[in-house]
């Protein structure tokens, strides 16, 4: 499939050099806004509070939490027989389940963030490219001197490029690995990882190919330009290009945040009935197994309020005229995931409440 070409209006009527002042000047504008994502980016990629919770949250609670329960192994309705083994086994599980769910979800939460941030950053499309190209890539491309600035200093810095070109600056491979890995990308993407200017014919006919040149070591400069997604564009092209990535990292951003805070949120809500639970549970005048299914109904009833905080605190002012509808499934794809699974949570931590009291009169 062959991507369409777009006509720069300009070939009919030149842009003035306001207009083109303008665009310059936006250009400016949005890298600095793109940086600006980047380093909110940034900020998750290192986790921030989830590295400090995460550690803890496994070290010094999930441990205790099983070594209690597993403390608790026996028949609890002994005097009941087989009927009383089956109601212990029904009894664990009733506990086990909100149990795991509740080190699930935080974990769910992070897998989604790692995700998000992967996504942020990469991408598998760039408008100007083939859509046959598949081959991942940082999502901020490569950023060349616009074609129609100055044909003439266009020409002269491809020029430089094939006459001083050496590829050990960009990839820092060895001779060898650096043919092997060129080599590779270019045929299992049928060239389509060449930029459109850059193709061989098209440089001959610009005339900035040497005398004599060598067309491996110019498909494997061109193929690192179309890896780093480095393409020719007009001022316009650029422009437009610019204004699609904004949206893009803006799109991906939003979600990224609210995840983190939902999975945020997750471990902290875990972390505190963990740690609440802990000491009673060593103390002998409380029966174990009613305190864990106390505290795991306790947090089946609050998981699905808390993980939608989020989004009330950013509709505070609007609750009342607050429609669903109109709410991007992407904020709440999380929540509306897991909701049936802290619904059953519920019922099954009730059925280890009415379970763990019988046994304990028992």
């Amino acid at each position: 499939m062959t991507t369409a070409t777009y006509t720069n209006p300009q070939q009919e009527t030149p842009f003035t050099e306001a207009e083109r002042g303008a665009m310059r000047a936006y250009l400016q504008r949005c890298e600095v806004r793109l940086s600006t994502l980047h380093r909110v980016g940034q900020a998750f990629f290192g986790g921030a509070g989830l590295l400090i919770l995460i550690p803890v949250f496994f070290k010094d609670a999930v441990d205790s939490l099983l070594l209690s329960l597993l403390g608790q192994v026996g028949n609890q309705f002994a005097a009941l027989g087989t009927v009383g083994l089956l109601l212990t086994m029904l009894l664990y599980a009733a506990i086990l389940y909100p149990l795991l769910l509740s080190l699930i979800i935080p974990l769910y939460g992070v897998y989604l963030l790692l995700k998000d941030i992967v996504h942020f950053y990469f991408t598998i499309y760039t408008p100007g490219f083939s859509e046959n190209l598949l081959n991942p890539t940082f999502s901020m491309t490569g950023v060349m001197f616009s074609v129609d600035e100055s044909p003439r200093a266009k020409a002269a810095v491809m020029r430089y490029q094939y006459h001083a070109t050496q590829m050990g600056f960009m990839i820092p491979f060895s001779q060898e690995r650096q043919e092997l890995y060129f080599d590779s990308i270019i045929k299992k993407t049928n060239g389509t990882i060449f930029p459109e200017s850059r193709k061989i014919e098209h440089l001959k006919e610009m005339g900035v190919l040497p005398e004599p040149y060598y067309p491996d070591k110019v498909e494997h400069f061109n193929a690192a330009l179309g890896i780093a997604r480095g393409l020719d564009r007009t001022l316009v092209e650029e422009v437009a290009m610019t204004e699609m990535a904004l949206v893009r990292q803006v799109l991906y951003l939003r979600r990224l945040v609210l995840r983190y805070i939902k999975t945020l949120l997750m471990f902290i809500w875990t972390t505190v009935i963990s740690f609440m639970m802990l000491p009673l549970i060593k103390d002998a005048r409380f029966p174990p197994l009613l305190v864990m299914a106390l505290a795991y109904l306790i947090w089946s009833l609050a998981v699905m309020r808390i993980i939608g905080w989020p989004l009330y605190w950013i509709y505070r002012h609007r609750h009342e005229g607050r429609t669903n509808d109109q709410v991007d499934p992407q904020l709440v794809a999380m929540q509306n995931r897991i909701e049936r699974f802290c619904y059953l949570a519920v019922a099954s931590a009730l059925v280890g409440v009415v379970l763990s009291l019988l046994a304990y009169v028992y």
